[in-house]
């Protein structure tokens, strides 16, 4: 019924974007490093999210000497081995001045402001295969981050500023409703499979 290859097994992810080190323009730009008509260069430095140690970091040189294209070089170790990657940028106007800048990506040629590295190669996320975490999330997952998420904010790390009055009010209320709702599925879920709470 179908065509050619209709019932073949689409090709597997390697993993998530989440997971992966990543170049990130965003989190470049924020840092000072696209600046149109200069060469700007520092270390991009990653933290693993749940202990905050640090789990790599990259060289990077960002050459915006022509401001409509540039490129950024990417200098790192892998495995004991110097690598070099250097990767295209292009810009777009915006609508009231000013350019965006996008990393173009090396294997597909698409824009993107992410790329993150698989076997020590920068690439877009469809040429690496990966896949957003939250792509594989069933709702109890997303039930459970949403929790998580509002505690972060009423209950922030060391050196950022709690909520207060009105908008902590709202904050605690929509956590305890976010809360109740992931326990209450969590314990169905259970009771559905095995016939009983722990």
């Amino acid at each position: 019924m179908g065509g050619y290859s209709s019932g073949r097994y689409r090709e597997r992810n390697r993993g998530t974007v989440e997971g992966a080190l990543r170049l990130d323009l965003r989190v470049m730009r924020r840092q000072g490093y696209l600046v149109p008509g200069a060469v700007t260069s520092g270390v991009q430095r990653w933290h693993w999210a749940a202990t905050g140690q640090e789990s790599g970091s990259v060289s990077v040189s960002v050459n915006l000497v022509d401001p409509v294209r540039g490129f950024v070089t990417v200098r790192f170790n892998l495995n004991g081995e110097p690598k070099v990657q250097t990767i295209d940028l292009v810009s777009v106007p915006m609508r009231y001045g000013g350019r965006r800048y996008y990393f173009i990506c090396p294997r597909h040629g698409r824009r993107c402001e992410v790329l993150p590295s698989v076997g020590g190669v920068f690439a877009s996320r469809q040429a690496q295969r990966l896949t957003y975490q939250s792509q594989s999330a069933d709702q109890i997952d997303r039930m459970r981050d949403r929790a998580h998420r509002l505690e972060k904010r009423l209950w922030p790390d060391k050196g950022k500023p709690t909520p207060r009055g009105r908008n902590r009010e709202r904050l605690l209320d929509a956590w305890e409703r976010a809360d109740t709702a992931f326990e209450s599925m969590f314990a169905a879920t259970i009771t559905r499979r095995w016939g009983h709470l722990f």
